[in-house]
C-alpha cells in the first residue's frame, strides 16, 4: 500500500522533525571512543528468541523451527457469494452475502470475530449498515456488551452479535466444531466515502466519476495457529490480516459503467458489447497494447442492459479479498503477459488498465504493470492468479488481490511507475504469501519496496532507486532520535510520520543489505523458497528469518536483532591505509552499534580496481572493533572506499573514503 506514503510526503515530514542533523548522530546511546572503543561489548548481538505463543506453535507442529511449515499447519478456509447493488451516484452499496466458514483448527469455536471495515468511516458516512445477520439459518440481533460478557463469564449460548467500532464478535448458537463449517447470511449497506478516506472512495475528476471499493463486506477475521482469534480493530495505518477462499460475486451496476475487479469475468457476452468482446479476444493473440474501450466508446461499450442496469459477475480462487472499481468514464488498455511455468514454459494472463482521459502517463499503464508483474515473475516466484487489473482513481496506491488501485501521482512517469510497481509487488506480498500486515509491516511494506525497486531499475536502468529512500532513512535516524522506533513495532502503535521510514524504506534497504551480505545466488534462492513454502498460507516473521538461515546455511541474528527488534546505527571508517610494492594494506574501525560485512573497493590511478570483503563473522568477537586486510595492487592506489555501493546504512559516510596523495 502507498496510499499515505510518497517520497514527497516523507521528505516533507522529516523536514518538519530537524532532518538536517548530522547522520552520524548515533541513535540509541554513544558509544565509547579511543582506545576504550576497541574493547567495547556487542551488546545488540543477541540470539532472536520467539514470542512464547510462536514456540508452541513449534511444539505442536504447525511451526518448524527450519522456517517451513509444519506437518501439523493448518489454516481455516471461507467461500463468499455477493449480490450487490451499486449506485454511483448517491454513491450507496447495497449488497447480501453468503459465508461458508470451515473451521479446519483443532479447536471448537464458540465465538467468531468479523470485521466491519466501513466503521471506521462511520461519522462520514454512517458506516455499515446491517439489515440482517443470521448464522446456521438462525437470525441474529446485537447484544450490548454487559450481555456478551455475561455469555462469556457464565458460558451461557445466547447467540446473538456485538459491534464494537470496526469489529463484530459473534456469539455462534452452537459452537463450530473442528473439522466442520457454518453459514453466515448477511444484508448490508453503506455509502462509498469520499476519496480522502484511506484505501477506498470515490472521485469526480477528470470529466466523470470514479468509484474505487475495497473493506467493503463484513468479512470473518483469521483463526490461525499462533494467536487464535485476530482481534486487531481496522485503526487506518495498519493493513489487514485475511484468509484464503473463494468467491463469486455479483456487481449491478448502471449501463454503461466499466467495471474492473479481484477474479475473472464469467459473463462478458451480458455486458459487453460484441466489438468490446473482439477486441479483448484480439488483446491475448499479441505483445503489442489493445485499445478495448477508446474515447469514442466511452458511452457504448456495455450493452443496455434490463432498465438500464447490467450486472457484472466475477468469480476468484485461492484469493484473500475482493475489491473493484468502476467509472463511466474509463478507457480500457489491454495487453498479453508472459508468466514463467514452473516446468520451463510460459502462460499468458491479460494485464488491463482501466483510466480517465487526460490522466497523467496513463497511457503507459498498462505497460509498467506488464513488466512489473513479468519482470517480479522471473525474479521471485511466477504470478499464480488469471489476469492483472490497474485502475485510476482517487486512491494514491492500495493492493487487492489480482487489482491494485492507482491514483495520479504528480511529476515524471517515473513516479507513476513506481508506485503501479510497488502495488503489483504487493501481488506477492502479502495477496500470495499472506502475512498479518498490521502486526508485521515490514514483512509486507518493506519487502515489497524492495521488490519495486528491482523492477524499477529493470525499467529505467540508468536510474538510481535506493538513493532517496536512503537519504530518508538517514534523515529520519537523526532527526527522530529514540522516537525512529524498532521494525517489529505493531504497525498501529508505529509513529505514523515516521511511518514511511519503518515500515517501506529501511526494511527494504535491509533486504539490499541481506542481498550483498548472502549474494545473488543465495538470496533470491531464500526469498524464492520462502515464497513457494509459504504459498497461500500465513508466515511470520520467524518463519522468514529461519527460512533464509535454513537456505544460506548461516546465523543471520547478527541482522535479525540489532536491525529488526531494536533501533542500532551502524558506521565503519577507514582507520588507516598504507602501501608498500604491489600491496595496499587497509585498516577498518568499527564505530557503530550493529555490525555488517565490510565491502572494500581500491582503485588505483589507471582507473582499475581491486575489492576485498572482510565477512561480517569476523565482526562478531565482543571487543573486535578493528580489522585489517592486504589487497594486491598493479599501480599507485588513488582512492579507497567503504562500501561504495552503500549496501548498508552507514550513519556517517565521511570516514569511508581514504583519498591518496
Amino acid at each position: 500500500m502507498r496510499n499515505f506514503v510518497s517520497h514527497a510526503a516523507v521528505l516533507a515530514t522529516l523536514a518538519t522533525a530537524g532532518a538536517c542533523a548530522p547522520v552520524a548522530e548515533p541513535i540509541v546511546r554513544p558509544l565509547p571512543t579511543g582506545a576504550a572503543l576497541d574493547t567495547a561489548g556487542r551488546a545488540f548481538v543477541q540470539s532472536v528468541v520467539p514470542p512464547q505463543e510462536f514456540q508452541a506453535a513449534v511444539q505442536r507442529g504447525t511451526r518448524s523451527e527450519t522456517g517451513a511449515p509444519g506437518r501439523g499447519y493448518w489454516q481455516n478456509r471461507v467461500r463468499y457469494t455477493i449480490r450487490a447493488e451499486v449506485d454511483p451516484r448517491t454513491p450507496r452499496v447495497t449488497g447480501s452475502e453468503r459465508i461458508v466458514y470451515v473451521n479446519n483448527s483443532p479447536d471448537s469455536l464458540p465465538v467468531i470475530t468479523m470485521n466491519f471495515y466501513q466503521n471506521l468511516f462511520r461519522q462520514a458516512t454512517g458506516g455499515l449498515n446491517v439489515t440482517r445477520f443470521q448464522v446456521a439459518g438462525q437470525t441474529l440481533g446485537e447484544v450490548s456488551q454487559p450481555d456478551y460478557e455475561a455469555n462469556q463469564r457464565e458460558g451461557r449460548r445466547t447467540a446473538g452479535y456485538l459491534v464494537s467500532g470496526t469489529l463484530a464478535r459473534v456469539l455462534l448458537p452452537r459452537a463450530l466444531p473442528s473439522g466442520d463449517s457454518i453459514v453466515f447470511d448477511i444484508d448490508w449497506n453503506f455509502k462509498v466515502p469520499p476519496g480522502t478516506a484511506p484505501r477506498t472512495g470515490f472521485e469526480d475528476a477528470l470529466g466523470g466519476r470514479v468509484l474505487q471499493v475495497a473493506q467493503w463486506y463484513p468479512q470473518i477475521a483469521v483463526y490461525d495457529d499462533v494467536v487464535g482469534r485476530d482481534v486487531t480493530a481496522y485503526q487506518e495505518q495498519g493493513e489487514f490480516y485475511l484468509d484464503y477462499g473463494d468467491w463469486d460475486v455479483q456487481l449491478t451496476l448502471p449501463a454503461q459503467y466499466l467495471v474492473t475487479a479481484t477474479g475473472t469475468l464469467q459473463n462478458p457476452e451480458q455486458v459487453l458489447t460484441p466489438e468490446t468482446r473482439a477486441r479483448l479476444a484480439r488483446a491475448m493473440q499479441t505483445d503489442s497494447v489493445t485499445h478495448v474501450v477508446t474515447r469514442a466508446e466511452l458511452d457504448r461499450a456495455t450493452l443496455p442492459g434490463t432498465n438500464g442496469r447490467v450486472t457484472w459477475r466475477f468469480r476468484a480462487e485461492n484469493v484473500r479479498d475482493f475489491a473493484f472499481a468502476t467509472s463511466n468514464r474509463y478507457l480500457w488498455d489491454v495487453t498479453r503477459g508472459t508468466i514463467p511455468t514452473g516446468n520451463g514454459g510460459t502462460r499468458h494472463i491479460p494485464v488491463h488498465a482501466m483510466y480517465r482521459p487526460g490522466a497523467p502517463f496513463w497511457d503507459r499503464a498498462v505497460r509498467h504493470a506488464d513488466q512489473s508483474v513479468e519482470f517480479l515473475s522471473r525474479q521471485m516466484v511466477p504470478y499464480i492468479y488469471p489476469q492483472l487489473s490497474v485502475s485510476e482513481g482517487p486512491i494514491y496506491g492500495m493492493e487487492y488481490p489480482m487489482l491494485v488501485f492507482v491514483g495520479k501521482p504528480t511529476g515524471q512517469e517515473e513516479r507513476l511507475y513506481e508506485v503501479i510497481a510497488h502495488e503489483v509487488g504487493h501481488e506477492w506480498l502479502p495477496m500470495m504469501v499472506g502475512q498479518d500486515e498490521a502486526a508485521f509491516p515490514w514483512m509486507d511494506e518493506g519487502i515489497t519496496t524492495y521488490m519495486e525497486a528491482l523492477a524499477f531499475q529493470d525499467y529505467f536502468p540508468r536510474s538510481n532507486h535506493w538513493a532517496e529512500p536512503r537519504a530518508q532513512v538517514l534523515q529520519a535516524t537523526s532527526a527522530a532520535g529514540s522516537r525512529l522506533q524498532p521494525l517489529m513495532t505493531h504497525g498501529d502503535q508505529q509513529n505514523a510520520q515516521l511511518y514511511g521510514v519503518t515500515a517501506y524504506y529501511k526494511p527494504g534497504l535491509l533486504m539490499r543489505s541481506l542481498q550483498a551480505t548472502l549474494g545473488d545466488e543465495v538470496f533470491f534462492r531464500g526469498m524464492r523458497t520462502y515464497m513457494n513454502e509459504w504459498m497461500l498460507k500465513h508466515p511470520y516473521p520467524w518463519d522468514f528469518f529461519n527460512t533464509m538461515e535454513r537456505v544460506s546455511g548461516r546465523d543471520l541474528d547478527w541482522l535479525w536483532y540489532p536491525y529488526f527488534f531494536r533501533n542500532v546505527s551502524f558506521d565503519q571508517g577507514i582507520a588507516a591505509v598504507s602501501t608498500a610494492g604491489d600491496s595496499v594494506r587497509v585498516s577498518v574501525r568499527d564505530f557503530g552499534q550493529a555490525p555488517g560485512p565490510t565491502f572494500l573497493t581500491v582503485t588505483m590511478r589507471d582507473g582499475t580496481t581491486a575489492r576485498a570483503t572482510i565477512p561480517v563473522e569476523r565482526w562478531l568477537q565482543p571487543s573486535t572493533r578493528l580489522q585489517t586486510v592486504t589487497l594486491r595492487v598493479n599501480g599507485p592506489v588513488a582512492r579507497v572506499e567503504l562500501d561504495p555501493e552503500q549496501y548498508f546504512l552507514d550513519v556517517n559516510r565521511r570516514n569511508n573514503v581514504w583519498a591518496g596523495k
